[in-house]
């Protein structure tokens, strides 16, 4: 959204009380659950604006039809920011390829702020925060007041809450006397959150039913104050508060505005806490740094263990007689996989598109790990030792293809299409298969064996200067359609955008169950 257009809104919103206007946010992602992601960006940066803009007292009220604008407004958020790079590639035609490579890998970055899985990484995400916060519940708990499980209890019910009290709220909007009146214009329709009388709002007493005293000092450290008059204009690119601290405080009660974007955070969610704040102790800390590249270990494991017997699963081999480490590697005539696993965050100078910043963390998430599974690989073939965790010396026989995988906890766009503009690729060994661990999840729940697993790989590796994709998932969907093929084109390049439709299908209304459970468990 050009600055422009966010004075604009702001001047909008502004004429309106911030729970009306948050009432209106948080009705927009519920309507519009699983139709168009793009409200989910638009909703962060909507929110953000609205603490800055809207005062407690208003000059009108939220109708129906304000409503509307407002989703206008979040329809014209993203695509200013999808088109401007395209514009701005062509100002850089008489550049060098050298600012011109640079330039496209800063836009890309910044694009992948602006598309979204959707609700296709719920069970995903959830795992993986409760396996990297759940064993630091009492640290937590003795440090903050509160627990990463009451916290996600706390999510859990608000959701819940949100679910059931719109659905009672359009029970009552489309009754027979509410239509006739509406089309007799003899009533301005209202919004029916507000109309149902603010239904969004979790009072602080709720919580303490819930969770006991802890709600409270969860509340002190997660919410922001409303009409705080520290909050700032956001631009579309800039940082939102809400990502750090999902709820909105009114006193005795609460908003959470940003209902999927806090549950794609909750990986991250205490990340920053651990790291930055230094409110814990440095072998809490040590315990949180260890645990999370474990998180991403384990489960790369477990669902490579879905295709292969676990006994052909080798995790954590140290070298014997040197350090390093070979994360997670399979032992088979069907192919060998060294898989590098690394919980790297990227970084907000990253998302914002510094490109020094995009380097530092590629090479940390993924040029590390390629280089790591380099130096494994080299040591099978020169036929050197490893080291289990229970101190048996073993030696991986030579005798299969060899493919490295580096496995990130972050998603990376379309970085891992052009991985070779980003890391130094071993001639001999070539490009490695980059994938997150969210659909490393999905592809491994889908390929019916390991050897197709294997030819998928394949598929992405001799394919890779032919095909680019913002979505892995893409890639694979195009695989199971088209098989392990060479793509020929005319063109220099594939781009592909469409071909996961029926995994979208299958994931969403699979995603569906799994979110009913999450907040019913």
């Amino acid at each position: 959204m050009s600055k422009s257009m966010t004075n604009e809104v702001i001047q909008f919103m502004s004429q309106y009380s911030l729970e009306s206007v948050l009432s209106g946010i948080i009705e927009m992602q519920m309507l519009l659950y699983g139709h168009d992601d793009t409200f989910i960006p638009a909703s962060e940066h909507l929110a953000t604006n609205a603490l800055y803009a809207c005062k407690e007292c208003a000059n009108k009220d939220f109708m129906w039809y304000d409503y509307k604008i407002l989703k206008q407004y979040a329809k014209k958020a993203c695509a200013p920011n999808i088109e401007r790079p395209f514009f701005e590639t062509l100002k850089m035609v008489d550049a060098n390829d050298e600012d011109k490579q640079k330039f496209l890998q800063s836009k890309m970055m910044q694009m992948k702020g602006n598309l979204y899985r959707g609700d296709g990484y719920i069970y995903q995400l959830v795992e993986v925060a409760r396996r990297l916060y759940a064993p630091l519940d009492t640290a937590m708990k003795d440090t903050l007041g509160f627990s990463y499980t009451s916290y996600e209890k706390v999510i859990k019910f608000i959701f819940f809450q949100y679910g059931k009290r719109m659905q009672r709220a359009y029970k009552d909007k489309y009754k027979l006397k509410t239509v006739i009146k509406a089309l007799m214009c003899k009533s301005e329709p209202w919004l029916p959150s507000i109309k149902a009388g603010y239904i969004f709002r979790i009072h602080k007493s709720e919580l303490k039913s819930i969770i006991g005293d802890e709600a409270y000092k969860l509340c002190d450290y997660l919410c922001v104050k409303a009409y705080d008059k520290d909050f700032k204009k956001a631009e579309y690119e800039d940082f939102k508060i809400l990502i750090s601290k999902p709820f909105v405080d009114f006193g005795e009660y609460i908003y959470m505005p940003l209902l999927f974007s806090t549950l794609m955070n909750l990986p991250k969610q205490f990340h920053y806490t651990f790291i930055a704040e230094k409110v814990f102790d440095k072998s809490t800390i040590g315990v949180y740094t260890g645990n999370r590249g474990d998180v991403v270990e384990e489960l790369t494991a477990s669902y490579l263990g879905r295709l292969l017997d676990k006994d052909k699963i080798l995790c954590s081999l140290s070298y014997l007689d040197e350090d390093g480490e070979a994360d997670v590697t399979t032992v088979t005539s069907e192919g060998m996989l060294f898989c590098e696993c690394k919980s790297k965050i990227i970084t907000l100078n990253s998302i914002k598109g510094l490109h020094e910043s995009i380097k530092s963390d590629v090479y940390q998430a993924i040029g590390a790990a390629y280089s790591q599974a380099v130096r494994s690989i080299e040591r099978v073939q020169e036929g050197k030792k490893f080291v289990t965790n229970s101190g048996d010396e073993i030696e991986i026989e030579n005798n299969s293809s060899k493919y490295i995988v580096c496995v990130t906890a972050e998603k990376f766009g379309i970085i891992p299409s052009e991985i070779d503009e980003y890391i130094g690729i071993d001639k001999t060994l070539g490009i490695p298969y980059v994938v997150n661990i969210y659909d490393l999840d999905i592809i491994t729940q889908e390929c019916e064996s390991y050897e197709e697993l294997i030819q998928y790989i394949e598929f992405r590796k001799k394919n890779f200067e032919v095909i680019s994709t913002l979505d892995e998932l893409d890639a694979f969907g195009f695989f199971k359609k088209n098989g392990n093929i060479t793509v020929s084109i005319d063109a220099d390049e594939l781009f592909l955008t469409d071909f996961t439709a029926e995994f979208d299908v299958k994931y969403k209304i699979n995603d569906k169950k799994v979110f009913q459970e999450f907040i019913e468990r």
